[in-house]
């Protein structure tokens, strides 16, 4: 079974009798909050909005409706991962990611301490991840960049099909999940030092083929929605107590 498709499965399961509450869409991330009072964060997909007034909406008039509503039960929300709404997408996921936390397994640590990172490794590292980038280099690895959007000295995406074959180890930014192109860049991974890292990785054991994942636990769920619904990113939410950085280790 597809990664993707065996990420829908398992949160499809585990959220028999749930509903979400309430959610929001922020600038960087959109948020859930389930009937049992957890909730979790994904990416929000903005960069493929069309731009227009209108985009997480349908029909006119009488008919009018938001694509996705409070009260509705998590699997239409989990359904909509599958979307090609980019909002509804990132609702979807967020909502994956809510019902699939692997909570008592998550401990706190060193992402390159546990990818064993070592002088000569080259790591290839899919999404511009700025904090591990110096502290791979601090320990004397070269890093290979690999962005859509690519600045002066990264590579382009579609060199992961020639460049990333090579690297002793990888690293990818979780909104490949969210964006559907996390099982293409497996694809092309030839080493098990693997990590999915950032707010949007689902942590959750027995779907991805890595070795760490890296994650977000929310602390105050009331706090995340108001917080996001001001425009509050990731660092904030860190730096106000209302999210933590924590890891699930796999291998």
């Amino acid at each position: 079974m597809k990664i993707l498709k065996k990420l829908v499965k398992k949160a499809t399961d585990m959220s028999e009798g749930l509903y979400v509450e309430d959610f929001v869409i922020g600038i960087g991330l959109v948020g859930v909050k389930l009937s049992n009072g957890s909730a979790g964060v994904a990416y929000n997909l903005r960069q493929d909005l069309l731009g227009q007034c209108e985009e997480f909406s349908k029909g006119r008039g009488k008919d009018y409706s938001l694509l996705l509503k409070p009260g509705e039960k998590a699997t239409t929300f989990i359904e909509a991962f599958i979307s090609e709404n980019p909002i509804a997408k990132s609702l979807g996921l967020a909502t994956i990611n809510t019902v699939l936390s692997e909570k008592d397994n998550l401990q706190k640590g060193d992402i390159l301490e546990y990818l064993e990172i070592k002088e000569g490794d080259v790591v290839g590292m899919i999404g511009e991840i700025g904090p591990l980038i110096m502290s791979a280099m601090e320990k004397g690895a070269s890093v290979r960049v690999f962005e859509r959007n690519r600045k002066r000295g990264q590579f382009p995406d579609w060199a992961i099909t020639t460049h990333l074959e090579d690297c002793d180890v990888v690293i990818i930014s979780a909104s490949s999940i969210v964006n559907w192109t996390i099982e293409w860049i497996l694809d092309y991974v030839n080493t098990d030092r693997v990590a999915i890292v950032g707010p949007t990785a689902t942590l959750v054991k027995d779907v991805f083929p890595v070795k760490v994942i890296a994650g977000t636990n929310i602390l105050d769920p009331d706090r995340l929605l108001e917080a996001l619904s001001r425009g509050i990113g990731t660092t904030g939410l860190y730096s106000s107590g209302i999210a933590e950085k924590v890891d699930l280790v796999l291998t």
